[in-house]
């Protein structure tokens, strides 16, 4: 006969002092939330793809390479959200143990996609060495992050009053998946080649984008006793 063990004790307290905290919601109100702001994610994204542009050496690059690598970008950004913003069996947020390999597993992915996918054409920007790699990655550095603060801002609205077992796993989660929703606009804008420079302009950018809605979900969280995570 099986045993079944209730909640962790961090966990079943911050249930009962989320439930005396926040108001009930009506039925059915995360998703229409979590189509609203899908929508509005989705508006933002198709907005600053429009205004930066396509890359001057589109007609140039191998479709095929390119293809390759906007599909891996959108499955790795595509996991990454679905994780962050799920409510799971229990209704309290993504397993820890999935939090764990998205936000461990999937930018080794990319960093090891990113190196062996390399689209580029005669007309392709490459910049070799260190500092000049730095010097230039420094631009699209901040076109990640700009583009990707907002789709932070959404996830955390959409979370907003949510109970999460792991806000801090959560959180990264939604961090990496608007760094690599970010990391698609961009690379169809950039027209720099290498890898070099896809790691550090276009990967990068993902690490403080994960520490910020890890940070962001915590303190969120700070009126409910904290738990791991």
């Amino acid at each position: 006969m099986t045993t079944r063990s209730g909640p962790p004790e961090a966990l079943r307290a911050r249930l009962l002092a989320a439930a005396a905290h926040e108001p009930p919601t009506r039925p059915g109100t995360w998703r229409r939330r979590a189509t609203g702001y899908g929508l509005l994610s989705a508006g933002w994204l198709i907005v600053t793809t429009t205004t930066l542009g396509v890359r001057p050496d589109a007609a140039q690059l191998s479709q095929g390479a390119l293809a390759q690598t906007l599909i891996v970008l959108a499955v790795v950004a595509t996991v990454a959200s679905v994780a962050a913003v799920a409510r799971g069996p229990a209704m309290v947020g993504t397993a820890s143990e999935t939090l764990l390999v998205v936000v461990s597993a999937l930018p080794v992915a990319l960093l090891i996609a990113v190196s062996a996918i390399d689209p580029r054409g005669p007309a392709t920007l490459m910049w070799t060495g260190l500092a000049a790699t730095i010097l230039h990655s420094v631009a699209c550095d901040l076109l990640v992050t700009v583009v990707a603060l907002p789709l932070i801002g959404l996830g955390w609205a959409l979370s907003r009053g949510l109970v999460l077992s792991r806000p801090g796993l959560s959180g990264a989660s939604l961090g990496l998946a608007a760094a690599t929703w970010a990391h698609i606009v961009v690379r169809i804008h950039c027209p720099i080649g290498g890898a070099g420079h896809a790691i550090v302009g276009h990967v990068l950018p993902a690490i403080s984008l994960m520490a910020l809605g890890a940070w962001s979900f915590r303190r969120a969280g700070d009126h409910r006793p904290r738990g791991k995570g």
